[in-house]
């Protein structure tokens, strides 16, 4: 079995027990921080890092970085979670009123189908509630004679 390698990345060091799970795989672990690839020939050959030292590879995952994308939200006051992540009810209803979020804004794994399924539960919500303002505005006027 080829042996892979894993950077174990600057956000977070490995516990014992993942280094312990990645070596019974196989896979060495480099610690350093990459700074460019290597490409020959179009084709992948290694990674420089920082202290200059060239890891030869043939492969290379480089996993996604989630987050936010909500700087209107924020400047409009929504709470946040201790991740940065958009709080909202069931229905998508954020902590200021009239506002709903959903989808990646709000959860970071909401793939098109999830985000398409939470802004459609935010869309019965908010009809809800503008139907509510409706009834509450024509019983006000209806009870100051403004109706006929």
């Amino acid at each position: 079995m080829e042996s892979g390698r894993h950077h174990g990345g600057a956000d977070r060091s490995l516990t014992t027990v993942e280094r312990a799970q990645l070596l019974a795989r196989s896979i060495e672990v480099v610690e350093g921080d990459p700074v460019r690839v290597i490409v020959r020939s179009d084709r992948l050959t290694g990674i420089r890092l920082a202290d200059g030292n060239a890891i030869a590879m043939d492969a290379l995952f480089v996993p996604p970085r989630f987050r936010p994308h909500h700087d209107l939200l924020i400047r409009l006051g929504v709470a946040v979670d201790e991740s940065g992540w958009t709080v909202v009810d069931g229905t998508g209803r954020t902590s200021v009123p009239g506002l709903w979020a959903a989808g990646n804004v709000v959860n970071p794994r909401a793939q098109v189908i999830t985000a398409a399924g939470d802004g459609s539960a935010a869309a019965i919500d908010i009809n809800a509630d503008l139907v509510e303002d409706d009834v509450r505005i024509a019983v006000r006027e209806a009870a100051h004679g403004l109706l006929v």
